[in-house]
């Protein structure tokens, strides 16, 4: 059986986030799951599979990017994913972006510097989406970029309400304001939905 979807992740700790003690997070996956089966990505995967066994992913980790993405070293840091040569990539960044960096370095053409470089051939299907959290002019800057580019656009930005994070969990504040388990499953199912769609308009 072909292996088919191979599925990238795009993202920062909503995605994964490695062991930070002096926050009080202690695993792997992402932030703030109560375990890894419960983050988005692998509640994406988990539908994926029951479809496609033979489904492939993984995860490309972009904080540095969000932070400096004007600075084009933080692109390299992808070329590994290349080879990968998937068929969908979703990017679900934007967190990490801050406004002044936006007035100095509009982020508008680096997004899609970004989008041209994980996507060179035009060959995968791209899903982008807003902030878990509102992110204003960023995310208004994503959705310019779906319109433009004719790319599926996932809202997410109605997700920032406490019921849907992980508030009372976690003692650092930062690790709380994060998506609990309520939080993972919500955005897997919008961005599940994306991918399904975009995987059944290839005909498989």
């Amino acid at each position: 059986m072909e292996n088919f979807p191979r599925i990238l992740f795009v993202g920062n700790s909503i995605t994964w986030h490695p062991v930070k003690e002096e926050i009080g997070w202690l695993n792997e996956w992402g932030m703030a799951a109560s375990s890894e089966e419960n983050d988005y990505v692998h509640l994406v995967m988990k539908d994926v599979y029951k479809q496609w066994p033979d489904a492939k992913y993984k995860i490309a980790w972009a904080v540095a990017w969000e932070r400096e993405y004007w600075d084009a070293i933080h692109l390299v840091a992808f070329r590994e994913f290349l080879n990968f040569r998937p068929d969908i990539i979703v990017v679900k960044i934007n967190e990490n972006v801050s406004y002044k960096n936006n007035e100095e370095h509009p982020y508008e053409h680096h997004y899609e510097k970004l989008l041209d470089y994980l996507n060179p051939n035009g060959s995968a299907q791209m899903i982008i989406c807003t902030g878990f959290w509102k992110m204003g002019i960023i995310d208004d800057t994503v959705r310019s970029v779906a319109a433009k580019r004719e790319l599926p656009l996932v809202e997410l930005n109605h997700l920032d309400n406490d019921e849907m994070k992980a508030i009372g969990l976690f003692s650092h504040a930062g690790v709380a304001n994060h998506p609990g388990d309520r939080g993972m499953a919500a955005i897997a199912q919008l961005v599940g939905d994306g991918i399904l769609m975009a995987v059944n308009s290839k005909g498989r």
